[in-house]
């Protein structure tokens, strides 16, 4: 059999981090194996539904090269669609499906229907915490009689179907990255497979659902390492082969002590393409959290990850997340994009942020003079707004454009010399190269030091504390806006 794996996220938000990894994994794994890659909605929690929200997931996932092959995708237009042999694949559409198995299960003797209340079960609960037990079911309906089960249920009254675990049992079961885990049956309680509303739990749709969508391999999240037991004796009540199970360890917030959340300053998936990540330096990054090629590399391609990835080489440990080593990685891909393709990111920033921009070959230079300090996209109408808005001559730009240990009168007459000086440049001799040679010539004719003449050109010219250097913004500028700014500078 092919290798099919799964996502199946309930839309009850967006897509997060630690959701995107385990896509990837997911995607990783189908990809080397040439097997498929499925995503399946878990919709049972009609209570915490949130509109738009599968729409929007799906468009991060197809925005980062995760396009699934089968199952819950986008069309042409964007709109949700179902496509593949083993449909529907959203869950509140199988309810059928799931009253069907958990049915069959109880004419085997394999659950039985539960009929107690919501006040019984509370009580049950505190009677169990105040004799200083762990509150469990108490397996109390587990041995009526089916025949008054029977006459129960046709009365109307309302239940539960429970799975009637194995009692007194060592169950041994093997996850690819934790090697073998043990479990004992008198630890866990006969879990709820069917609410009375009809709806399945978790454990009753994600074992009917991936046998019947033949998942080969559950890569999923270490919460739900303790769901693995039950869903092996669910498979094992139904006589069917189990799936391989991986579960990823926990991504821990910047301190280490927790898992990563809002409080970190973690923010969705979306977020994070809103504020010009590229989905290159996102998949690096998580693919790399928690797992490791064994050599010292740090960055590897698409087609290089699908070929070296291997689960059995994620590590058991959490992994701790480092804003500051996505901005390293991110920066890293955005210093290997070509100057047109950045131009072409920014572009919609500079508009957003109400920049009067236009393309060609200015933006280009804009963008190449920015390449080397990007981390994300956003920066960039704050990085480059006085290439195309000139700044205010205020007092706070007059006493910007003096260094310390000089006066504004003196920095004046400096400025209008480079004034005269820059005009008499040659228009072959404009580039960073010939115009540090000509400015240093002038500061060391006049014997003025650097910070006297260079400064105030800088500061002149942007408006800024902190900017690039005096040559590239004269450059980028021309001569023409360059001689515009500095004269209004001065006076005049």
């Amino acid at each position: 059999m092919s290798v099919r794996v799964r996502y199946a996220p309930s839309p009850t938000g967006e897509l997060h981090l630690g959701s995107l990894r385990t896509v990837i994994y997911n995607w990783l794994v189908a990809r080397q194996n040439g097997g498929t890659f499925i995503v399946r909605i878990e919709d049972t929690d009609q209570n915490r539904l949130v509109e738009g929200s599968v729409q929007r997931q799906l468009q991060d996932l197809y925005w980062m090269g995760l396009d699934p092959d089968e199952g819950v995708v986008l069309d042409e237009h964007s709109q949700v669609i179902e496509k593949g042999p083993h449909g529907p694949y959203v869950q509140s559409k199988r309810l059928d499906i799931y009253k069907k198995y958990a049915d069959q299960l109880v004419e085997e003797g394999k659950a039985y229907r539960c009929f107690a209340t919501a006040e019984e079960l509370d009580e049950m609960r505190k009677a169990q915490q105040a004799r200083g037990e762990i509150p469990k079911y108490d397996r109390r309906f587990r041995d009526l009689p089916k025949l008054e089960s029977d006459k129960r249920a046709t009365a109307g009254d309302s239940f539960v179907i429970r799975q009637a675990l194995p009692l007194d049992r060592e169950v041994k079961l093997q996850d690819i990255i934790r090697g073998e885990l043990v479990f004992n049956t008198n630890d866990l309680d006969d879990h709820v497979l069917l609410k009375s509303d009809g709806f399945p739990t978790y454990h009753l749709a994600s074992v009917v659902d991936d046998h019947l969508m033949e998942i080969t391999h559950v890569i999923r999240g270490e919460e739900w390492l303790s769901s693995m037991p039950k869903n092996i004796l669910l498979y094992e009540a139904f006589g069917w082969k189990a799936p391989d199970f991986a579960h990823l360890p926990v991504i821990l917030g910047p301190d280490g002590r927790h898992k990563l959340s809002k409080r970190d300053g973690s923010v969705s998936v979306m977020e994070y393409r809103e504020k010009g990540y590229l989905p290159n330096a996102l998949f690096n990054m998580l693919t790399f959290l928690g797992w490791s090629p064994g050599t010292e590399e740090e960055f590897l391609t698409r087609e290089e990850l699908t070929t070296r990835f291997e689960l059995s080489r994620v590590q058991k440990a959490p992994a701790k997340f480092s804003f500051e080593r996505l901005d390293f990685v991110s920066g890293w891909y955005i210093r290997h994009q070509t100057v047109g393709e950045i131009a072409s990111a920014i572009l919609p920033y500079l508009e957003k942020a109400n920049i009067p921009v236009e393309q060609g070959s200015f933006l280009l230079s804009v963008a190449a003079s920015i390449q080397e300090r990007l981390k994300h996209f956003d920066e960039a109408p704050d990085l480059t707004r006085f290439f195309f808005i000139r700044p205010t001559v205020d007092d706070t730009y007059r006493a910007l454009i003096v260094p310390k240990k000089f006066d504004y009168i003196t920095i004046v007459e400096v400025l209008k010399r480079v004034a005269n000086q820059i005009n008499e440049i040659p228009d072959d001799a404009w580039t960073i190269e010939g115009l540090e040679e000509n400015l240093r010539l002038f500061i060391a004719m006049g014997e003025y030091s650097p910070m006297q003449v260079l400064w105030p050109i800088r500061a002149a010219l942007t408006g800024l504390p902190a900017s690039p250097g005096a040559f590239e913004v004269l450059h980028i500028l021309g001569k023409t806006e360059s001689l515009a700014r500095i004269h209004a500078a001065v006076g005049q």
